[in-house]
Protein backbone atom coordinates (compact mmCIF):
# COMPACT_ATOMS: atom_id res chain seq x y z
CA UNK A 1 0.00 0.00 0.00
CA UNK A 2 1.32 3.45 -0.91
CA UNK A 3 0.91 6.39 1.45
CA UNK A 4 1.23 10.03 0.41
CA UNK A 5 2.81 12.41 2.89
CA UNK A 6 1.71 16.06 3.09
CA UNK A 7 4.08 18.96 2.70
CA UNK A 8 5.53 20.74 5.71
CA UNK A 9 3.32 23.75 5.06
CA UNK A 10 0.06 21.82 5.22
CA UNK A 11 -2.47 23.01 7.84
CA UNK A 12 -3.46 20.67 10.73
CA UNK A 13 -6.88 19.84 9.27
CA UNK A 14 -5.14 18.59 6.12
CA UNK A 15 -3.60 15.75 8.09
CA UNK A 16 -6.99 14.63 9.37
CA UNK A 17 -8.44 14.94 5.88
CA UNK A 18 -5.55 12.95 4.46
CA UNK A 19 -5.98 10.21 7.05
CA UNK A 20 -9.65 9.86 6.17
CA UNK A 21 -9.05 10.11 2.42
CA UNK A 22 -6.36 7.44 2.42
CA UNK A 23 -8.45 5.22 4.69
CA UNK A 24 -11.50 5.39 2.44
CA UNK A 25 -9.30 4.80 -0.61
CA UNK A 26 -7.78 1.73 1.01
CA UNK A 27 -11.19 0.43 2.03
CA UNK A 28 -12.55 0.98 -1.46
CA UNK A 29 -9.76 -1.18 -2.84
CA UNK A 30 -10.47 -3.87 -0.27
CA UNK A 31 -14.26 -3.79 -0.48
CA UNK A 32 -16.01 -6.64 -2.24
CA UNK A 33 -18.26 -4.25 -4.16
CA UNK A 34 -16.72 -3.00 -7.36
CA UNK A 35 -18.46 0.36 -7.62
CA UNK A 36 -17.68 2.20 -4.41
CA UNK A 37 -16.87 1.89 -0.74
CA UNK A 38 -20.18 1.29 1.03
CA UNK A 39 -20.70 0.13 4.59
CA UNK A 40 -23.98 0.06 6.46
CA UNK A 41 -22.39 0.13 9.90
CA UNK A 42 -19.14 0.56 11.82
CA UNK A 43 -18.11 -1.43 14.87
CA UNK A 44 -15.10 0.08 16.58
CA UNK A 45 -12.65 -1.35 19.12
CA UNK A 46 -10.19 1.03 20.72
CA UNK A 47 -9.06 3.48 23.37
CA UNK A 48 -9.20 7.27 23.76
CA UNK A 49 -8.15 7.72 20.13
CA UNK A 50 -11.65 6.59 19.13
CA UNK A 51 -13.78 6.69 22.30
CA UNK A 52 -16.93 8.69 21.51
CA UNK A 53 -18.26 8.62 25.06
CA UNK A 54 -18.06 5.07 26.42
CA UNK A 55 -15.72 5.73 29.31
CA UNK A 56 -17.50 8.84 30.54
CA UNK A 57 -20.86 7.09 30.28
CA UNK A 58 -19.60 4.70 32.97
CA UNK A 59 -17.59 7.25 34.97
CA UNK A 60 -19.43 10.55 34.34
CA UNK A 61 -17.17 13.45 35.24
CA UNK A 62 -15.96 14.98 31.97
CA UNK A 63 -15.77 18.75 31.68
CA UNK A 64 -14.45 21.41 29.31
CA UNK A 65 -12.51 22.13 27.19
CA UNK A 66 -13.49 18.69 25.86
CA UNK A 67 -15.95 19.09 22.99
CA UNK A 68 -15.76 22.87 22.93
CA UNK A 69 -14.80 23.49 19.29
CA UNK A 70 -17.43 21.40 17.49
CA UNK A 71 -20.07 20.05 19.85
CA UNK A 72 -19.87 23.11 22.13
CA UNK A 73 -20.05 20.81 25.17
CA UNK A 74 -18.32 17.67 26.49
CA UNK A 75 -19.48 14.55 24.64
CA UNK A 76 -17.17 11.92 26.12
CA UNK A 77 -14.44 12.38 23.52
CA UNK A 78 -10.90 12.99 24.80
CA UNK A 79 -10.54 16.02 22.54
CA UNK A 80 -11.99 19.47 22.03
CA UNK A 81 -13.51 18.42 18.70
CA UNK A 82 -14.02 15.30 16.60
CA UNK A 83 -12.01 12.09 16.26
CA UNK A 84 -10.72 10.27 13.19
CA UNK A 85 -13.60 7.81 13.70
CA UNK A 86 -16.10 10.67 13.41
CA UNK A 87 -14.62 11.88 10.12
CA UNK A 88 -14.37 8.34 8.79
CA UNK A 89 -18.02 7.57 9.58
CA UNK A 90 -19.09 10.78 7.88
CA UNK A 91 -16.96 10.04 4.82
CA UNK A 92 -18.80 6.75 4.19
CA UNK A 93 -22.21 8.33 4.74
CA UNK A 94 -22.84 7.22 8.33
CA UNK A 95 -23.75 9.29 11.41
CA UNK A 96 -21.54 9.46 14.49
CA UNK A 97 -21.18 5.98 16.00
CA UNK A 98 -22.86 5.69 19.41
CA UNK A 99 -20.91 4.34 22.40
CA UNK A 100 -22.04 0.88 23.45
CA UNK A 101 -21.92 1.91 27.11
CA UNK A 102 -24.19 4.94 26.69
CA UNK A 103 -27.73 4.05 27.71
CA UNK A 104 -29.50 7.33 26.90
CA UNK A 105 -29.55 8.88 23.45
CA UNK A 106 -27.71 6.10 21.60
CA UNK A 107 -28.70 4.88 18.16
CA UNK A 108 -27.19 1.55 17.13
CA UNK A 109 -28.77 1.26 13.68
CA UNK A 110 -25.39 1.96 12.11
CA UNK A 111 -23.12 0.12 14.53
CA UNK A 112 -21.63 0.56 17.97
CA UNK A 113 -18.42 1.87 19.47
CA UNK A 114 -16.86 -0.36 22.13
CA UNK A 115 -13.79 1.84 22.66
CA UNK A 116 -13.13 3.44 26.03
CA UNK A 117 -10.49 5.85 27.17
CA UNK A 118 -7.32 4.20 28.60
CA UNK A 119 -8.20 0.74 27.28
CA UNK A 120 -5.54 -1.88 26.63
CA UNK A 121 -5.36 -4.91 24.37
CA UNK A 122 -4.22 -7.22 27.17
CA UNK A 123 -6.25 -7.70 30.34
CA UNK A 124 -5.06 -5.16 32.94
CA UNK A 125 -3.58 -6.53 36.14
CA UNK A 126 -4.42 -3.42 38.10
CA UNK A 127 -7.37 -1.18 38.95
CA UNK A 128 -8.58 1.96 37.21
CA UNK A 129 -8.43 3.74 40.57
CA UNK A 130 -4.76 2.79 41.03
CA UNK A 131 -3.21 3.38 37.61
CA UNK A 132 -5.99 4.92 35.51
CA UNK A 133 -6.15 1.96 33.10
CA UNK A 134 -9.66 1.19 31.85
CA UNK A 135 -11.19 -2.16 32.85
CA UNK A 136 -12.62 -2.46 29.32
CA UNK A 137 -9.74 -4.21 27.57
CA UNK A 138 -10.03 -5.65 24.07
CA UNK A 139 -11.28 -8.99 25.42
CA UNK A 140 -14.10 -7.20 27.25
CA UNK A 141 -14.93 -5.17 24.15
CA UNK A 142 -15.12 -8.40 22.14
CA UNK A 143 -17.52 -9.88 24.70
CA UNK A 144 -19.64 -6.74 24.40
CA UNK A 145 -19.70 -7.20 20.63
CA UNK A 146 -20.83 -10.81 21.02
CA UNK A 147 -23.53 -9.78 23.48
CA UNK A 148 -24.68 -7.02 21.13
CA UNK A 149 -25.07 -9.46 18.24
CA UNK A 150 -26.87 -11.94 20.48
CA UNK A 151 -29.37 -9.30 21.58
CA UNK A 152 -29.97 -8.15 18.01
CA UNK A 153 -30.64 -11.72 16.89
CA UNK A 154 -32.97 -12.30 19.84
CA UNK A 155 -34.82 -9.05 19.20
CA UNK A 156 -35.63 -9.89 15.59
CA UNK A 157 -36.48 -13.52 16.37
CA UNK A 158 -39.17 -12.37 18.78
CA UNK A 159 -42.30 -11.20 17.00
CA UNK A 160 -43.53 -9.49 20.16
CA UNK A 161 -40.37 -7.39 20.40
CA UNK A 162 -40.38 -6.61 16.70
CA UNK A 163 -43.99 -5.48 16.80
CA UNK A 164 -43.06 -2.78 19.29
CA UNK A 165 -41.29 -1.01 16.47
CA UNK A 166 -38.22 0.05 18.45
CA UNK A 167 -35.82 1.13 15.71
CA UNK A 168 -32.53 1.77 17.52
CA UNK A 169 -31.04 -1.63 16.65
CA UNK A 170 -29.62 -2.67 13.26
CA UNK A 171 -31.07 -5.52 11.19
CA UNK A 172 -29.52 -8.94 11.93
CA UNK A 173 -27.74 -9.09 8.56
CA UNK A 174 -25.78 -5.90 9.31
CA UNK A 175 -22.75 -7.73 10.65
CA UNK A 176 -21.61 -8.93 7.24
CA UNK A 177 -22.03 -5.45 5.77
CA UNK A 178 -20.12 -3.53 8.42
CA UNK A 179 -16.63 -2.14 8.77
CA UNK A 180 -14.71 -3.30 11.85
CA UNK A 181 -12.06 -0.89 13.09
CA UNK A 182 -9.22 -1.65 15.51
CA UNK A 183 -7.30 1.34 16.86
CA UNK A 184 -5.86 0.07 20.13
CA UNK A 185 -2.55 -0.98 21.67
CA UNK A 186 -1.00 2.34 22.61
CA UNK A 187 -1.78 2.02 26.32
CA UNK A 188 -0.20 -1.43 26.46
CA UNK A 189 2.97 0.31 25.31
CA UNK A 190 2.91 3.46 27.43
CA UNK A 191 1.31 2.40 30.73
CA UNK A 192 4.26 0.32 31.96
CA UNK A 193 7.18 2.29 30.56
CA UNK A 194 7.99 3.95 33.86
CA UNK A 195 7.82 0.70 35.83
CA UNK A 196 9.62 -1.77 33.54
CA UNK A 197 11.25 0.36 30.86
CA UNK A 198 11.31 -0.13 27.12
CA UNK A 199 13.06 -3.51 27.38
CA UNK A 200 10.29 -4.87 29.58
CA UNK A 201 7.54 -3.52 27.34
CA UNK A 202 9.15 -5.10 24.29
CA UNK A 203 8.81 -8.53 25.91
CA UNK A 204 5.01 -8.60 25.78
CA UNK A 205 4.30 -6.65 22.57
CA UNK A 206 4.05 -9.96 20.62
CA UNK A 207 1.17 -10.88 22.97
CA UNK A 208 -0.53 -7.59 22.09
CA UNK A 209 -0.32 -8.37 18.37
CA UNK A 210 -1.51 -11.94 18.93
CA UNK A 211 -4.55 -10.74 20.90
CA UNK A 212 -5.55 -8.33 18.13
CA UNK A 213 -5.29 -11.07 15.50
CA UNK A 214 -7.27 -13.52 17.65
CA UNK A 215 -9.99 -10.91 18.16
CA UNK A 216 -10.26 -10.33 14.42
CA UNK A 217 -10.69 -14.08 13.94
CA UNK A 218 -13.46 -14.12 16.54
CA UNK A 219 -15.29 -11.24 14.86
CA UNK A 220 -14.87 -13.04 11.53
CA UNK A 221 -16.76 -15.99 13.04
CA UNK A 222 -19.58 -13.58 13.89
CA UNK A 223 -19.88 -12.61 10.23
CA UNK A 224 -17.39 -9.75 9.95
CA UNK A 225 -15.59 -9.47 6.61
CA UNK A 226 -13.93 -6.05 6.34
CA UNK A 227 -11.37 -5.03 8.94
CA UNK A 228 -9.38 -1.81 9.25
CA UNK A 229 -6.41 -2.04 11.63
CA UNK A 230 -4.56 1.16 12.45
CA UNK A 231 -0.98 0.89 13.62
CA UNK A 232 0.61 2.61 16.59
CA UNK A 233 1.49 6.30 16.64
CA UNK A 234 5.06 7.51 17.30
CA UNK A 235 4.56 7.64 21.07
CA UNK A 236 8.23 8.48 21.53
CA UNK A 237 7.28 12.01 20.47
CA UNK A 238 4.56 12.45 23.09
CA UNK A 239 5.37 15.47 25.28
CA UNK A 240 3.96 13.76 28.40
CA UNK A 241 6.44 10.88 28.10
CA UNK A 242 9.32 13.21 27.35
CA UNK A 243 8.57 15.13 30.53
CA UNK A 244 7.70 12.24 32.85
CA UNK A 245 10.26 9.58 31.96
CA UNK A 246 13.98 9.83 32.76
CA UNK A 247 16.25 9.70 29.74
CA UNK A 248 19.61 10.67 28.33
CA UNK A 249 20.15 13.30 25.68
CA UNK A 250 21.71 10.63 23.45
CA UNK A 251 18.28 8.97 23.22
CA UNK A 252 16.69 12.08 21.69
CA UNK A 253 16.65 12.60 17.93
CA UNK A 254 16.87 15.87 16.01
CA UNK A 255 13.11 16.36 16.30
CA UNK A 256 13.05 16.01 20.09
CA UNK A 257 11.65 12.45 20.15
CA UNK A 258 12.77 9.29 21.95
CA UNK A 259 14.88 7.18 19.59
CA UNK A 260 14.49 3.91 21.51
CA UNK A 261 10.73 4.24 22.00
CA UNK A 262 10.02 5.10 18.39
CA UNK A 263 12.19 2.20 17.23
CA UNK A 264 10.14 -0.13 19.44
CA UNK A 265 6.95 1.28 17.92
CA UNK A 266 8.32 0.72 14.41
CA UNK A 267 9.19 -2.88 15.30
CA UNK A 268 5.71 -3.39 16.75
CA UNK A 269 4.04 -1.99 13.64
CA UNK A 270 6.11 -4.28 11.41
CA UNK A 271 5.10 -7.25 13.56
CA UNK A 272 1.43 -6.27 13.38
CA UNK A 273 1.55 -5.92 9.60
CA UNK A 274 3.27 -9.29 9.20
CA UNK A 275 0.70 -11.10 11.36
CA UNK A 276 -2.18 -9.48 9.48
CA UNK A 277 -0.69 -10.79 6.25
CA UNK A 278 -0.59 -14.27 7.77
CA UNK A 279 -4.18 -13.96 8.95
CA UNK A 280 -5.35 -13.40 5.38
CA UNK A 281 -4.49 -17.00 4.53
CA UNK A 282 -6.86 -18.39 7.18
CA UNK A 283 -9.66 -15.85 6.67
CA UNK A 284 -10.49 -16.37 2.98
CA UNK A 285 -13.55 -14.10 2.87
CA UNK A 286 -11.99 -11.27 4.85
CA UNK A 287 -10.56 -7.98 3.64
CA UNK A 288 -7.82 -6.93 6.06
CA UNK A 289 -6.55 -3.37 5.70
CA UNK A 290 -3.42 -2.32 7.60
CA UNK A 291 -3.42 1.45 7.78
CA UNK A 292 -0.20 3.34 8.47
CA UNK A 293 -1.33 6.28 10.60
CA UNK A 294 2.17 6.32 12.10
CA UNK A 295 3.80 7.89 9.04
CA UNK A 296 1.34 10.76 8.85
CA UNK A 297 1.27 11.48 12.57
CA UNK A 298 5.06 11.48 12.63
CA UNK A 299 5.00 14.48 10.30
CA UNK A 300 2.94 16.41 12.85
CA UNK A 301 5.60 15.86 15.49
CA UNK A 302 8.57 16.46 13.22
CA UNK A 303 7.21 19.71 11.81
CA UNK A 304 5.12 21.20 14.65
CA UNK A 305 5.63 24.84 13.72
CA UNK A 306 4.16 24.41 10.26
CA UNK A 307 1.01 22.88 11.78
CA UNK A 308 0.65 25.35 14.67
CA UNK A 309 1.71 22.80 17.29
CA UNK A 310 4.25 23.91 19.88
CA UNK A 311 7.75 22.63 19.26
CA UNK A 312 8.40 19.39 21.08
CA UNK A 313 12.05 20.28 21.40
CA UNK A 314 11.08 23.16 23.68
CA UNK A 315 8.89 20.89 25.80
CA UNK A 316 11.59 18.23 25.99
CA UNK A 317 13.97 20.47 27.91
CA UNK A 318 11.46 20.80 30.76
CA UNK A 319 11.77 17.19 31.85
CA UNK A 320 15.09 16.04 30.45
CA UNK A 321 17.28 14.15 32.90
CA UNK A 322 20.83 13.21 32.00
Amino acid sequence: MIFLLPSQSSPPFFYIFLLVLLTVTALSAAATTQSKCKFEAIFNFGDSNSDTGGFWAVFPAQHGPNGMTFFKKPTGRATDGRLILDFLANSVGLPFISPYMKAIGSDFKHGANFATLASTVLLPNTSLFVTGISPFSLAIQLNQMKEFKLRVDEFYSSSSSFSKGWSQLPPPDIFGKALYIFYIGQNDFTSNLKAIGIEGVNQYLPQVVSQIIDTIKEVYKLGGETFLVMNMAPVGCYPALLVQLPHKSSDIDQYGCFISYNKAVTDYNAMLKKELERARSVLPKASLVYFDTHSILLQLFRHPNSTHIDSLRKRRTVGEKL
